[in-house]
């Protein structure tokens, strides 16, 4: 038999969700009287801390469920072609009443449906910390229905195949932990697993972050005896569009250190990902007919294709590039740039585009990726080279260059003791740190770019598993362990920044 709870229970474990989560304070009682008398003498003591955070996480654990439930019913996707769609809008009030309701009187919501609050330090006179981020999104993704989601709470898992039912498709879902893709599943038994029921994605990207935010946020409402410095909290729309950081720059969120709960599972810890740069070249000719020889038409098609060819193979690149990780000074085809396709692990790639919007220009768009910024800059002026070159070769042609700086490494661009503090907040909660690198962007790298010539950007932060699995699917399901401990390590990573001020 399958031992899990359909909506059924869902509906009845969320039953308190008829407004807004709104907890009240919580009693002493409930806690440890002893633990919270003594808690303005263990700011020096690591260990009572870790204890004494693992009694708030272990008390608020049934709430981060449930609101986990209750957010997975809000239908927030974003658009690939609305700017933002009035889901999501729905959803950044009902998120921005709650905060509010919680006692974040000054919490905001702006113009462009970012929600940021700002908590400020209480920590004694004379005692300063680095103001701490924390970052999420409430927007699920638009590939993947997630209307009317029927979320099914496992509990006790016991390692069996799931049959979830069929999609929309009439095709059936099933999570099975013999595969490779749902080998996780192995590590979860006798733990509590939410899934959706086949028929929309459950959501969990980025709602299991989002429930931890928001429980952080009321867990320091509800105890301000927890020392902590300033402390900033933003809630970003369109992460899975690209558009986290369309309006950040309108947004106070500037903080020192600062960490995005948006990763996947078992510790992991995101502490680099790709820098991303667009190269966009305009190849232009002149318009007439091809038919009269002395006429104004100058192909440009040629001079486009010259261009892509030199790019990827200038015989100068192995010796000129030779340590750029884009380049393969081994490649016996010719070709010495690679392409997505050729690139792994910290290697980085040039992938190119061809458009054609008029009849007398191309558009040559290259995207650059590699962990190392330097490899881009040097690419860009690598590139520029050729083009003016080539202005030299075709001189009826016009050349031009434009370039945008899609997202940053979070490692170049984080604070320096990140790694420091994210090992220490992790050991604290008995966590394995997995530190991994992406090979893509984050939510904290877009931030970062879309800041970096502003006299005050904001810094990279490193991303924290939050238990979502089998992301954008109608397989895509929660382990509530995950979500837990990483709502521990938040916890954990308070003191830890507020001890890094005392260092």
């Amino acid at each position: 038999m399958k031992k899990f709870l359909t909506l059924w229970l869902a509906t009845l474990i969320t039953g308190i969700y008829t407004i807004p989560v709104q907890a009240a304070p919580v009693s002493t009682s409930l806690l440890s009287r002893k633990v919270l008398q003594q808690v303005t003498s263990q700011q020096n003591d690591p260990d009572k801390n870790a204890r004494y955070n693992k009694n708030l996480a272990d008390h608020y654990r049934p709430t981060l469920l449930k609101r986990f439930l209750h957010y997975v019913t809000y239908n927030s996707q974003s658009s690939y072609t609305e700017e933002i769609t009035p889901d999501q809008i729905e959803t950044a009030k009902k998120l921005h009443q709650e905060i509010k309701a919680m006692g974040y009187d000054d919490a905001l919501l702006t113009d462009h449906y970012y929600i940021f609050v700002k908590i400020p330090s209480n920590l004694p006179d004379g005692q300063h910390a680095p103001v701490l981020g924390f970052s999420g999104h409430y927007d699920v993704t638009p590939d993947v229905t997630t209307n009317n989601v029927h979320a099914q709470v496992i509990q006790n898992y016991q390692g069996n195949k799931i049959e979830l039912g069929n999609n929309p498709q009439g095709e059936p879902q099933i999570l099975d932990p013999q595969t490779p893709r749902d080998a996780y599943l192995k590590t979860q038994v006798g733990n509590l697993i939410v899934t959706s029921d086949g028929t929309t994605n459950l959501g969990a990207d980025n709602r299991a972050g989002l429930s931890i935010l928001m429980t952080l946020l009321q867990t320091l409402k509800d105890h301000p005896e927890k020392l902590h410095g300033e402390i900033q909290l933003v809630i970003a729309p369109n992460e899975e569009t690209g558009g986290a950081a369309d309006y950040i720059a309108g947004v106070p969120y500037r903080p020192e250190i600062a960490f995005d709960f948006d990763g996947s599972v078992d510790g992991e810890l995101m502490t680099d990902n790709f820098n991303a740069l667009q190269i966009l070249c305009t190849v232009k000719g002149h318009e007439g007919h091809q038919s009269n020889a002395d006429g104004p038409y100058v192909n440009h098609g040629l001079a486009a294709g010259d261009l892509i060819r030199l790019v990827y193979e200038h015989p100068s690149i192995p010796t000129r590039l030779a340590n750029n990780s884009i380049v393969n000074t081994r490649a016996t085809n010719g070709r010495w740039l690679r392409l997505p396709s050729e690139s792994r692990g910290k290697e980085g790639y040039l992938d190119v585009f061809i458009q054609r919007p008029a009849n007398d220009v191309t558009l040559v768009d290259f995207r650059a990726r590699s962990f190392k910024q330097a490899d881009l800059d040097e690419l860009e002026n690598f590139i520029r080279e050729v083009t003016n070159f080539l202005a030299v070769k075709y001189p009826k042609i016009d050349f031009s260059i434009e370039t945008k700086s899609t997202y940053n490494n979070i490692g170049e661009t984080a604070h320096p003791a990140s790694f420091e503090v994210a090992s220490k907040a992790f050991q604290a909660a008995g966590v394995r740190m997995r530190p991994v690198s992406e090979r893509a962007g984050t939510t904290g790298a877009i931030f970062s770019a879309a800041t970096k010539n502003e006299p005050e950007k904001i810094v990279g932060s490193y991303m924290l598993f939050t238990g979502q699995n089998n992301m954008h699917s109608y397989t895509e399901w929660l382990s509530e362990d995950d979500m837990y401990k990483s709502f521990l390590v938040g916890l954990n990573l308070i003191d830890q920044v507020v001890a890094l001020g005392k260092e």
